[in-house]
């Protein structure tokens, strides 16, 4: 059979992107979630599939079980249809999941001091240019330090995706950058649009 296509959304890790910014296909050798990024999967890796939430049009998923640890452990293809009818056409490509489920390293993906000085640094440069105790509590125009955290965010997110080194001083020890690259990748398009 040829490949199959549906549109819908996804939720990689934690990190959601609603209908219609994701991508689920199947050509009986390889099932790809393309959304925030590309995931792909062989029938060996992939354990299982189960339903994921349950309010029809709203929270209809199809959770994909699999054995990568590079991988965020949640990946969830949100179907606007049949769960079942994409399960099906699934099947009918072929495609049939026989991965082993394996131990998965424990906990987020970055370190947390690393998550808390993010935090502290955008909120402060963004407290800064908005004019923290300005008379009549009003709101300072879009100013340079929003620009610049703007700016801080998308070069972070950009560095943690490309450079080992500084993958290996925020990430966890046991985890990959591709569990959290649909987090870095929303990161990059906040800090692009300055």
């Amino acid at each position: 059979m040829d490949e199959i296509a549906f549109t819908g959304g996804s939720r990689i890790g934690w990190v959601n992107a609603s209908w219609p910014f994701a991508k689920l296909s199947c050509d009986g050798k390889c099932l790809t979630l393309s959304s925030l990024g590309k995931y792909e999967f062989t029938p060996e890796q992939v354990v299982s599939f189960d339903t994921y939430g349950s309010i029809p049009l709203l929270a209809n998923g199809l959770r994909i079980n699999h054995n990568r640890i590079d991988y965020p452990e949640k990946v969830v293809f949100w179907c606007m249809g049949s769960r079942t009818t994409v399960l099906d056409r699934i099947a009918k490509t072929g495609f049939v999941p026989y991965g082993q489920a394996v131990e998965r390293p424990k906990g987020f993906a970055l370190k947390w001091s690393v998550v808390v000085a993010f935090v502290l640094i955008w909120n402060a440069l963004f407290l800064v240019d908005r004019g923290i105790g300005m008379p009549d509590n009003r709101m300072a125009p879009v100013g340079r330090m929003t620009l610049t955290v703007l700016a801080l965010a998308f070069f972070f997110a950009s560095a943690v995706k490309m450079s080992t080194r500084v993958q290996n001083v925020v990430l966890r020890p046991g985890h990959s950058v591709v569990e959290i690259q649909s987090l870095l990748t929303l990161i990059q398009l906040v800090g692009r649009n300055d």
